[in-house]
Protein backbone atom coordinates (compact mmCIF):
# COMPACT_ATOMS: atom_id res chain seq x y z
CA UNK A 1 0.00 0.00 0.00
CA UNK A 2 2.64 2.58 0.64
CA UNK A 3 3.95 1.91 -2.66
CA UNK A 4 0.83 2.67 -4.42
CA UNK A 5 1.04 5.85 -2.21
CA UNK A 6 4.29 6.84 -2.90
CA UNK A 7 3.86 6.48 -6.61
CA UNK A 8 0.91 8.53 -6.57
CA UNK A 9 2.57 11.31 -4.64
CA UNK A 10 5.34 11.20 -7.82
CA UNK A 11 3.19 10.99 -10.03
CA UNK A 12 0.97 14.23 -9.07
CA UNK A 13 4.84 16.05 -8.27
CA UNK A 14 6.12 15.73 -11.81
CA UNK A 15 2.86 16.72 -12.77
CA UNK A 16 3.06 19.54 -10.48
CA UNK A 17 6.54 20.84 -11.85
CA UNK A 18 5.66 20.90 -15.89
CA UNK A 19 2.30 22.94 -14.62
CA UNK A 20 4.54 25.46 -12.54
CA UNK A 21 7.18 25.55 -15.89
CA UNK A 22 4.79 27.02 -17.73
CA UNK A 23 1.95 27.82 -15.67
CA UNK A 24 2.26 31.63 -17.04
CA UNK A 25 2.97 30.88 -21.02
CA UNK A 26 -0.46 31.34 -22.49
CA UNK A 27 -1.04 34.80 -20.62
CA UNK A 28 2.41 36.50 -20.84
CA UNK A 29 1.67 39.94 -21.86
CA UNK A 30 -1.51 39.98 -19.62
CA UNK A 31 0.74 38.95 -16.99
CA UNK A 32 3.52 41.47 -17.75
CA UNK A 33 0.57 44.08 -17.45
CA UNK A 34 -0.60 43.18 -13.97
CA UNK A 35 2.83 42.82 -12.70
CA UNK A 36 4.05 46.29 -14.51
CA UNK A 37 7.09 44.16 -16.29
CA UNK A 38 8.02 43.55 -19.54
CA UNK A 39 7.14 40.32 -21.50
CA UNK A 40 10.80 39.17 -21.92
CA UNK A 41 10.98 38.71 -18.12
CA UNK A 42 7.56 36.94 -17.78
CA UNK A 43 8.93 34.80 -20.57
CA UNK A 44 12.55 34.39 -18.58
CA UNK A 45 10.30 32.81 -16.30
CA UNK A 46 9.40 29.82 -18.24
CA UNK A 47 13.27 29.69 -19.52
CA UNK A 48 14.91 29.09 -16.02
CA UNK A 49 13.62 25.32 -16.36
CA UNK A 50 15.91 24.45 -19.30
CA UNK A 51 18.78 26.55 -17.71
CA UNK A 52 18.92 24.62 -14.77
CA UNK A 53 18.12 21.48 -16.11
CA UNK A 54 21.29 21.55 -18.53
CA UNK A 55 23.16 22.57 -15.83
CA UNK A 56 22.20 20.09 -13.06
CA UNK A 57 21.14 17.33 -15.46
CA UNK A 58 24.34 15.38 -14.79
CA UNK A 59 24.81 16.81 -10.98
CA UNK A 60 21.57 15.59 -10.11
CA UNK A 61 21.58 12.38 -11.62
CA UNK A 62 25.27 11.49 -9.89
CA UNK A 63 23.48 12.70 -6.71
CA UNK A 64 20.26 10.58 -6.77
CA UNK A 65 22.62 7.10 -7.59
CA UNK A 66 24.47 8.88 -4.51
CA UNK A 67 21.16 9.07 -1.73
CA UNK A 68 17.87 8.19 -4.10
CA UNK A 69 15.79 9.33 -1.11
CA UNK A 70 17.45 12.28 -0.25
CA UNK A 71 17.81 14.03 -3.08
CA UNK A 72 14.41 12.72 -4.56
CA UNK A 73 13.00 14.23 -1.94
CA UNK A 74 14.95 17.45 -1.97
CA UNK A 75 13.78 17.55 -5.68
CA UNK A 76 10.19 17.29 -4.08
CA UNK A 77 10.25 19.56 -1.77
CA UNK A 78 11.67 22.64 -3.59
CA UNK A 79 8.64 21.72 -6.16
CA UNK A 80 6.42 22.31 -3.59
CA UNK A 81 7.98 25.40 -2.59
CA UNK A 82 7.73 26.22 -5.99
CA UNK A 83 4.19 25.85 -6.34
CA UNK A 84 2.72 27.06 -3.10
CA UNK A 85 5.14 29.89 -2.58
CA UNK A 86 4.00 32.15 -5.26
CA UNK A 87 0.55 32.51 -3.71
CA UNK A 88 2.47 34.18 -0.67
CA UNK A 89 3.10 36.96 -3.10
CA UNK A 90 1.47 36.52 -6.28
CA UNK A 91 1.76 40.01 -8.03
CA UNK A 92 5.52 40.52 -7.40
CA UNK A 93 7.50 39.48 -10.40
CA UNK A 94 10.70 39.01 -8.38
CA UNK A 95 9.12 36.59 -5.64
CA UNK A 96 7.60 34.63 -8.67
CA UNK A 97 10.97 34.36 -10.14
CA UNK A 98 12.61 33.62 -6.81
CA UNK A 99 9.83 30.37 -6.43
CA UNK A 100 10.08 29.37 -10.11
CA UNK A 101 14.15 29.13 -9.27
CA UNK A 102 13.26 26.78 -6.86
CA UNK A 103 11.11 24.30 -9.22
CA UNK A 104 13.67 25.02 -11.71
CA UNK A 105 16.27 23.43 -9.85
CA UNK A 106 14.26 20.51 -8.03
CA UNK A 107 13.39 19.29 -11.46
CA UNK A 108 16.42 17.71 -13.04
CA UNK A 109 15.63 15.45 -9.87
CA UNK A 110 12.37 14.30 -10.95
CA UNK A 111 12.68 13.82 -14.58
CA UNK A 112 16.28 12.03 -13.77
CA UNK A 113 14.50 9.78 -10.76
CA UNK A 114 11.99 8.02 -13.30
CA UNK A 115 14.42 4.86 -14.03
CA UNK A 116 15.55 4.20 -10.55
CA UNK A 117 12.41 5.20 -8.85
CA UNK A 118 11.16 2.84 -11.06
CA UNK A 119 14.12 0.01 -10.69
CA UNK A 120 13.68 0.53 -6.97
CA UNK A 121 9.66 0.44 -5.95
CA UNK A 122 8.31 -1.22 -8.93
CA UNK A 123 10.78 -3.14 -10.68
CA UNK A 124 8.63 -6.01 -12.02
CA UNK A 125 6.62 -3.34 -13.75
CA UNK A 126 9.41 -0.69 -14.35
CA UNK A 127 8.05 0.16 -18.11
CA UNK A 128 4.84 1.08 -17.30
CA UNK A 129 5.73 3.01 -14.10
CA UNK A 130 7.95 5.05 -16.81
CA UNK A 131 5.26 5.36 -18.98
CA UNK A 132 2.75 6.56 -16.53
CA UNK A 133 5.62 9.15 -15.06
CA UNK A 134 6.34 10.32 -18.47
CA UNK A 135 1.99 10.55 -18.98
CA UNK A 136 2.25 12.95 -16.19
CA UNK A 137 5.28 14.99 -17.21
CA UNK A 138 3.58 15.27 -20.45
CA UNK A 139 -0.02 16.17 -18.89
CA UNK A 140 1.27 18.93 -16.60
CA UNK A 141 2.88 21.01 -19.55
CA UNK A 142 -0.76 20.00 -21.44
CA UNK A 143 -2.95 20.95 -18.38
CA UNK A 144 -1.09 24.85 -17.77
CA UNK A 145 -1.04 25.62 -21.42
CA UNK A 146 -4.40 24.40 -22.21
CA UNK A 147 -6.01 25.84 -19.05
CA UNK A 148 -4.13 28.76 -18.30
CA UNK A 149 -6.25 31.66 -20.50
CA UNK A 150 -9.37 30.11 -19.66
CA UNK A 151 -8.67 29.96 -16.19
CA UNK A 152 -7.15 33.65 -16.34
CA UNK A 153 -10.39 34.68 -17.69
CA UNK A 154 -12.42 33.66 -14.74
CA UNK A 155 -10.23 34.42 -12.21
CA UNK A 156 -7.68 36.44 -13.25
CA UNK A 157 -3.58 35.30 -12.12
CA UNK A 158 -4.73 34.06 -8.84
CA UNK A 159 -6.68 30.87 -10.32
CA UNK A 160 -3.99 30.36 -12.98
CA UNK A 161 -1.19 29.96 -9.96
CA UNK A 162 -3.80 27.85 -7.65
CA UNK A 163 -4.05 24.34 -9.52
CA UNK A 164 -0.32 23.98 -9.52
CA UNK A 165 -0.14 24.69 -6.16
CA UNK A 166 -2.79 22.31 -4.81
CA UNK A 167 -1.18 19.53 -7.27
CA UNK A 168 1.76 20.13 -5.23
CA UNK A 169 0.30 19.93 -1.86
CA UNK A 170 -1.45 16.24 -2.60
CA UNK A 171 2.03 15.09 -4.21
CA UNK A 172 4.02 16.48 -1.40
CA UNK A 173 1.76 14.82 1.35
CA UNK A 174 1.37 11.41 -0.83
CA UNK A 175 4.91 11.49 -0.81
CA UNK A 176 5.75 11.77 2.50
CA UNK A 177 3.57 9.13 3.62
CA UNK A 178 4.85 6.40 1.63
CA UNK A 179 8.06 7.68 0.90
CA UNK A 180 8.84 4.57 4.07
CA UNK A 181 8.38 2.35 0.94
CA UNK A 182 12.29 3.59 -0.73
CA UNK A 183 14.71 1.11 0.97
CA UNK A 184 17.86 2.47 0.80
CA UNK A 185 21.31 1.61 2.24
CA UNK A 186 23.53 4.98 1.81
CA UNK A 187 26.99 4.07 0.67
CA UNK A 188 30.29 6.22 0.69
CA UNK A 189 31.19 3.62 -2.42
CA UNK A 190 30.48 5.59 -5.52
CA UNK A 191 29.14 8.68 -6.28
CA UNK A 192 29.39 6.50 -9.99
CA UNK A 193 32.47 6.07 -12.13
CA UNK A 194 31.37 8.77 -14.61
CA UNK A 195 34.03 7.87 -16.92
CA UNK A 196 32.39 4.11 -17.22
CA UNK A 197 28.70 6.02 -17.93
CA UNK A 198 30.72 8.13 -20.44
CA UNK A 199 32.14 5.56 -21.83
CA UNK A 200 28.81 3.40 -22.66
CA UNK A 201 28.29 3.65 -26.49
CA UNK A 202 24.51 2.78 -26.34
CA UNK A 203 23.87 5.85 -23.52
CA UNK A 204 25.49 8.37 -26.60
CA UNK A 205 23.73 6.93 -28.98
CA UNK A 206 19.68 6.88 -27.50
CA UNK A 207 21.31 10.39 -25.99
CA UNK A 208 21.40 11.22 -29.42
CA UNK A 209 18.54 9.78 -30.92
CA UNK A 210 16.49 11.44 -28.14
CA UNK A 211 17.69 14.99 -28.43
CA UNK A 212 17.08 14.94 -32.18
CA UNK A 213 13.15 14.05 -31.01
CA UNK A 214 12.90 16.89 -28.31
CA UNK A 215 14.52 18.86 -30.82
CA UNK A 216 11.70 18.03 -33.38
CA UNK A 217 8.88 18.46 -31.14
CA UNK A 218 10.43 21.71 -29.33
CA UNK A 219 10.78 23.06 -33.00
CA UNK A 220 7.24 22.34 -34.02
CA UNK A 221 5.99 23.73 -30.57
CA UNK A 222 7.92 26.99 -30.95
CA UNK A 223 8.46 27.71 -34.50
CA UNK A 224 5.86 25.73 -36.62
CA UNK A 225 3.29 29.33 -36.50
CA UNK A 226 5.66 31.68 -37.97
CA UNK A 227 6.71 29.12 -40.68
CA UNK A 228 3.29 27.86 -41.89
CA UNK A 229 3.01 31.69 -42.40
CA UNK A 230 4.27 31.69 -46.05
CA UNK A 231 1.68 29.19 -46.92
CA UNK A 232 -1.47 30.99 -44.90
CA UNK A 233 -1.87 28.01 -42.16
CA UNK A 234 -0.54 29.84 -39.53
CA UNK A 235 -3.94 29.62 -37.59
CA UNK A 236 -3.89 25.94 -37.12
CA UNK A 237 -0.66 25.47 -36.15
CA UNK A 238 -1.30 25.39 -32.47
CA UNK A 239 -4.36 22.99 -33.01
CA UNK A 240 -2.09 20.48 -35.19
CA UNK A 241 0.45 20.78 -32.59
CA UNK A 242 -2.11 19.93 -29.59
CA UNK A 243 -3.79 17.21 -31.60
CA UNK A 244 -0.13 15.36 -32.01
CA UNK A 245 0.21 16.19 -28.51
CA UNK A 246 -2.75 14.59 -27.44
CA UNK A 247 -2.17 11.60 -29.83
CA UNK A 248 1.04 11.11 -28.09
CA UNK A 249 -0.21 10.88 -24.82
CA UNK A 250 -2.34 7.88 -25.93
CA UNK A 251 0.54 6.49 -27.76
CA UNK A 252 2.20 6.58 -24.09
CA UNK A 253 -0.41 5.01 -22.06
CA UNK A 254 -0.72 1.89 -24.74
CA UNK A 255 2.60 1.33 -26.50
CA UNK A 256 5.64 1.62 -24.56
CA UNK A 257 4.84 -1.16 -21.81
CA UNK A 258 4.26 -3.70 -24.81
CA UNK A 259 7.56 -2.94 -26.22
CA UNK A 260 9.42 -3.35 -23.32
CA UNK A 261 7.87 -6.64 -22.48
CA UNK A 262 8.62 -7.97 -25.94
CA UNK A 263 12.25 -6.64 -26.10
CA UNK A 264 11.66 -4.36 -28.94
CA UNK A 265 12.65 -1.06 -28.16
CA UNK A 266 15.43 -0.50 -31.48
CA UNK A 267 13.36 -2.46 -33.68
CA UNK A 268 10.26 0.03 -32.35
CA UNK A 269 12.69 3.29 -33.19
CA UNK A 270 13.83 1.61 -36.78
CA UNK A 271 9.94 0.99 -37.59
CA UNK A 272 8.69 4.43 -36.48
CA UNK A 273 11.19 6.71 -37.56
CA UNK A 274 10.99 5.87 -40.79
CA UNK A 275 7.88 6.25 -41.36
CA UNK A 276 7.73 9.98 -39.10
CA UNK A 277 10.58 10.59 -41.83
CA UNK A 278 8.29 9.65 -45.12
CA UNK A 279 5.35 11.98 -43.31
CA UNK A 280 7.46 14.97 -43.10
CA UNK A 281 8.72 14.49 -46.49
CA UNK A 282 5.49 14.45 -47.85
CA UNK A 283 4.63 17.76 -45.88
CA UNK A 284 7.83 19.45 -47.32
CA UNK A 285 6.81 18.45 -50.59
CA UNK A 286 3.05 19.44 -50.72
CA UNK A 287 2.02 20.73 -47.15
CA UNK A 288 -2.45 21.46 -46.70
CA UNK A 289 -3.85 21.20 -43.70
CA UNK A 290 -5.96 18.05 -43.77
CA UNK A 291 -2.10 16.58 -44.45
CA UNK A 292 -1.15 18.81 -41.65
CA UNK A 293 -3.61 17.61 -38.72
CA UNK A 294 -3.67 14.50 -39.87
CA UNK A 295 0.62 13.45 -40.16
CA UNK A 296 1.31 15.43 -37.48
CA UNK A 297 -1.49 13.24 -35.19
CA UNK A 298 0.16 10.04 -36.71
CA UNK A 299 3.81 11.46 -35.58
CA UNK A 300 2.64 12.50 -32.07
CA UNK A 301 1.20 8.84 -31.56
CA UNK A 302 4.16 7.24 -32.74
CA UNK A 303 7.12 9.37 -31.20
CA UNK A 304 5.94 10.56 -27.91
CA UNK A 305 6.16 7.09 -26.61
CA UNK A 306 10.01 7.28 -27.23
CA UNK A 307 10.57 8.91 -24.33
CA UNK A 308 9.80 6.12 -22.24
CA UNK A 309 11.11 3.61 -24.63
CA UNK A 310 14.53 5.32 -24.21
CA UNK A 311 14.29 5.67 -20.25
CA UNK A 312 13.51 1.67 -20.39
CA UNK A 313 16.87 0.97 -22.05
CA UNK A 314 18.19 2.64 -19.18
CA UNK A 315 16.33 0.93 -16.71
CA UNK A 316 16.96 -2.45 -18.55
CA UNK A 317 20.66 -2.85 -20.15
CA UNK A 318 22.34 -0.99 -16.95
CA UNK A 319 23.29 -1.44 -13.72
CA UNK A 320 20.44 0.07 -10.17
CA UNK A 321 23.45 2.05 -9.11
CA UNK A 322 23.76 4.35 -12.20
CA UNK A 323 20.47 4.62 -13.35
CA UNK A 324 20.24 7.93 -12.38
CA UNK A 325 23.82 9.02 -13.80
CA UNK A 326 23.15 7.15 -17.05
CA UNK A 327 19.78 9.19 -17.35
CA UNK A 328 21.36 12.59 -16.69
CA UNK A 329 24.29 11.68 -19.38
CA UNK A 330 21.37 11.25 -21.51
CA UNK A 331 19.37 14.36 -20.44
CA UNK A 332 22.62 16.18 -21.17
CA UNK A 333 23.51 14.41 -24.40
CA UNK A 334 19.95 15.59 -25.40
CA UNK A 335 19.31 18.84 -23.85
CA UNK A 336 22.27 19.71 -25.44
CA UNK A 337 21.64 18.78 -29.26
CA UNK A 338 17.76 20.08 -29.14
CA UNK A 339 18.45 23.44 -27.66
CA UNK A 340 21.26 23.56 -30.54
CA UNK A 341 19.00 23.13 -33.41
CA UNK A 342 16.18 25.19 -31.89
CA UNK A 343 18.79 27.66 -32.80
CA UNK A 344 19.66 27.05 -35.84
CA UNK A 345 16.01 26.20 -37.23
CA UNK A 346 15.22 30.04 -36.75
CA UNK A 347 17.15 30.39 -40.30
CA UNK A 348 14.69 28.42 -41.67
CA UNK A 349 11.13 29.63 -40.68
CA UNK A 350 11.24 32.21 -43.36
CA UNK A 351 9.33 29.13 -45.22
CA UNK A 352 7.13 26.30 -44.72
CA UNK A 353 8.58 23.87 -47.20
CA UNK A 354 11.97 24.88 -46.22
CA UNK A 355 11.17 24.45 -42.30
CA UNK A 356 9.55 20.89 -42.76
CA UNK A 357 12.46 19.84 -45.11
CA UNK A 358 14.82 20.66 -42.09
CA UNK A 359 12.75 18.78 -39.79
CA UNK A 360 12.87 15.93 -42.31
CA UNK A 361 16.58 16.39 -42.17
CA UNK A 362 16.93 15.62 -38.33
CA UNK A 363 14.79 12.69 -38.77
CA UNK A 364 16.83 11.20 -41.30
CA UNK A 365 20.01 11.23 -39.33
CA UNK A 366 18.17 10.12 -35.86
CA UNK A 367 17.20 6.85 -38.38
CA UNK A 368 21.35 6.49 -38.56
CA UNK A 369 21.99 6.57 -35.39
CA UNK A 370 18.56 3.92 -34.69
CA UNK A 371 20.45 1.70 -37.05
CA UNK A 372 23.97 1.63 -35.48
CA UNK A 373 21.93 1.00 -31.76
CA UNK A 374 22.21 -2.68 -30.99
CA UNK A 375 19.47 -4.98 -31.02
CA UNK A 376 17.63 -5.67 -27.42
CA UNK A 377 18.39 -8.83 -27.58
CA UNK A 378 21.98 -8.62 -28.72
CA UNK A 379 22.95 -6.11 -25.64
CA UNK A 380 21.07 -9.13 -23.09
CA UNK A 381 23.18 -11.50 -24.74
CA UNK A 382 26.61 -9.49 -24.06
CA UNK A 383 25.49 -8.82 -20.47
Amino acid sequence: MRKLILTVGFILIVFASQAVWVTFSPIVTYTAEELGVSVELIGFLAVTYPIFFLALTMPSGILLDKNFKLWLGLGVLFTFIAGVGRLVNLFSYWWLLACQLFGAFGQPFLLNAFVPFASRVWEERRALLVSLLSLSMYLGTVFALFSGFKLYNVGGILFVAIPPAIISVLGLLFFLAGIPAIEEKVTERKILNLRGVIGRRDLWIIGIILGLGVAAFDNLATWLQPALKSVGLENVAGDAVALAIIAGLIGVVFIPDRISMKNLRTRYLRTVIPIVTVLFAILALAVNELMLFSFLAICGFLMLPAYPIIMDWIGKFHEKEVHGSATGFVGLISRAISVALMLVATSFIFNARIYLAFLTAIFVVALIFAMILPKDQEVEARD
